[in-house]
């Protein structure tokens, strides 16, 4: 992983108890009641954190898919409606590592919050499309995610996830190559580069979805 992050310092703390509890869980359920299958699992396990894994969103339980999937405990952007109590602060946010988010807004408190995730060397997870039961893939892609890429100059990793899950039957996901923003695009953070990157994210999903035999 070729990643320009500056000042990256990679922290290592133990997994909390109930991150770790649901792993196992996690394995069961997409093995027995929506098994799964991947095109190219593998291309997660060479790649060094930090880095932002970014997939579509059609299903409630997508994070847990991606957590699987990924060897590094994840950190999610998640919508600030979901912290709705204590209880939901304390689960979402300290035992499943959830930023908060006010969507489709700049919110200053959540994007400082994955700059530091990324600066400590840990793996940030973001729905681009910044909801779920959109009618097309990648309908609209929110551009803080390109921001936040361009501006820490860090790759994207996407994964593909094909619709909605259907219980005991065979689901599909595909995991791409990373998008290397800091050697695409050498002028760096831009309104311009940005968008460019929006429609990169865009186009390179589609590709992704084109990968299933069933698909094509």
């Amino acid at each position: 992983m070729n990643t320009c992050l500056e000042e990256v310092t990679v922290v290592k703390k133990p997994k909390t108890f109930l991150y770790s509890f649901l792993r196992p869980i996690g394995w069961l359920t997409f093995h027995l009641v929506y098994p799964l299958r991947v095109i190219n699992r593998s291309g997660l396990q060479h790649l060094k954190a930090p880095y932002i894994l970014i997939a579509n969103h059609k299903n409630a339980i997508d994070p847990g898919i991606l957590g699987l999937l990924c060897p590094y405990e994840l950190f999610t952007l998640g919508k600030h409606e979901l912290i709705r109590n204590r209880f939901l602060s304390w689960l979402l946010e300290k035992q499943l590592h959830m930023i908060p988010v006010a969507r489709h807004s700049f919110d200053l408190t959540a994007m400082r919050a994955c700059i530091s995730t990324l600066k400590q060397g840990k793996v940030l997870c973001v729905f681009p499309e910044g909801t779920r039961y959109l009618e097309h893939l990648m309908e609209k892609v929110e551009k803080g995610v390109a921001l936040l890429a361009l501006r820490q100059r860090i790759d994207l990793v996407p994964v593909y996830i094909d619709g909605k899950l259907k219980p005991f039957r065979m689901n599909h996901a595909v995991i791409g190559e990373p998008i290397k923003t800091a050697e695409c695009f050498a002028g760096g953070y831009s309104e311009q580069n940005a968008d460019r990157l929006c429609e990169i994210i865009r186009e390179r999903f589609y590709k992704l979805r084109d990968m299933l035999p069933h698909r094509r």
